[in-house]
């Protein structure tokens, strides 16, 4: 616990209350609260700090507290307590938002003059949060074979995230190990599996590796994104979690990356009837088979009809027939492109984690062998 002592000697005033005494504290002295991180969310706005002043009276019948942003000069009172009290804990506070805090004694004769003012930042070492992403979101490999995928972590709060860190929450029979990377090239970057600070308001990549050490069917695998000074980040499953199986044999490993116009990830509607669209393109790193390539809003029911085709990689224009669906042999190593029609029938808000068009590529058995996905809005 730190803190700041302020003096606020004043002169003594001639017209005091009943008793003939100074009401009003002499100093406040503002410390931070240690805060435990508490299991599953936690709003950011957890910050609390603690004002305590020192009592020079003996005849007040309380105190009121006072309390304005660090960005104006507008106090509001936020607490009255009783007499004797020297402490007053201010909690639901913006974590690194400064604070300013001023206290007066009063009785039933009148108040004293305020104390001296003191500010602080509520948890300035804490982050406003994490955000994490995983891609691809589905791989399929033999046992002892590495699938690779890619993170990003973003840090949004206003300082420092430190030691941050990636483990899997989902238990399979599979080692992992993760390491930074370059955001601009994908090159791994640091050492494995070490700890990484991330600067306020910016983004970390890594590349994470699991390695089956035997057999087992699709498995949606979630991860904590986790720094020591924040919450881990919200887990949204097909966002930043990955569909993995292992084979005892090679089987269709679909690797697929999305593409929109306006490389955000975001697939815009013109209009509440109008149409978007964005590209997949895809290689597969298993055996060959043949696959069936479809769209949907996962959980989410949204106003779109979805559509697709598969595209000449050379042009974008469909080389197949357009429809709900569309299968075609991938076979090893082929790299197969596709474009995904979105046609409105209403308006869709943007919520990035909740609306988006999943597209799926399943082998023969209906096991989903490769997926990706974009945000979707109403422009």
């Amino acid at each position: 616990m730190s803190g700041i002592a302020f003096d606020a000697r004043r002169t003594k005033e001639d017209d005091t209350l009943s008793s003939n005494r100074s009401l009003f504290p002499t100093f406040i002295l503002v410390s931070f609260l240690s805060l435990t991180a508490l299991g599953g969310p936690r709003e950011s706005d957890a910050g609390t700090l603690q004002a305590t002043w020192m009592d020079n009276s003996n005849n007040e019948d309380g105190f009121e507290i006072e309390r304005r942003m660090g960005t104006t000069q507008t106090y509001t009172q936020i607490a009255i307590v009783g007499a004797n009290i020297t402490s007053y804990n201010d909690s639901g506070l913006v974590d690194g938002d400064t604070y300013c805090y001023r206290v007066l004694a009063f009785n039933a004769t009148g108040s004293s003059p305020y104390s001296n003012e003191v500010c602080a930042a509520a948890r300035p070492d804490a982050t406003g949060g994490l955000l994490a992403a995983v891609l691809p979101s589905s791989r399929s490999v033999q046992v002892k074979t590495p699938a690779t995928v890619f993170a990003t972590v973003i840090n949004t709060g206003q300082a420092i995230a430190r030691g941050c860190s990636i483990a899997p929450l989902t238990s399979v029979p599979a080692s992992f190990g993760f390491q930074t990377t370059n955001t601009a090239t994908n090159q791994v970057t640091g050492f494995p599996n070490a700890t990484v600070d991330i600067a306020a308001g910016a983004a970390q990549s890594f590349v994470l590796a699991l390695t089956p050490t035997a057999p087992f069917p699709p498995t949606e695998v979630q991860f904590s994104f986790n720094c020591a000074n924040s919450d881990p980040a919200q887990i949204n499953v097909e966002l930043n979690t990955l569909l993995l199986s292992a084979s005892l044999t090679s089987v269709p490993d679909i690797v697929a990356l999305e593409a929109t116009s306006t490389n955000d990830g975001i697939a815009n509607i013109g209009g509440t009837n109008g149409t978007g669209a964005f590209a997949v393109a895809t290689v597969n790193l298993g055996a060959s088979g043949s696959i069936t390539a479809s769209a949907d809003t996962g959980a989410a029911t949204l106003p779109v009809n979805i559509s697709l085709c598969q595209t000449d990689p050379a042009n974008g224009q469909c080389i197949s027939g357009i429809g709900p669906s569309v299968t075609t042999q991938i076979n090893a190593n082929a790299t197969p492109t596709f474009g995904i029609f979105v046609q409105g029938n209403g308006t869709v808000p943007f919520d990035p984690a909740a609306n988006r068009v999943f597209v799926r590529f399943k082998d023969t058995g209906g096991v989903i062998r490769g997926s990706t996905s974009v945000a979707v809005r109403t422009q």
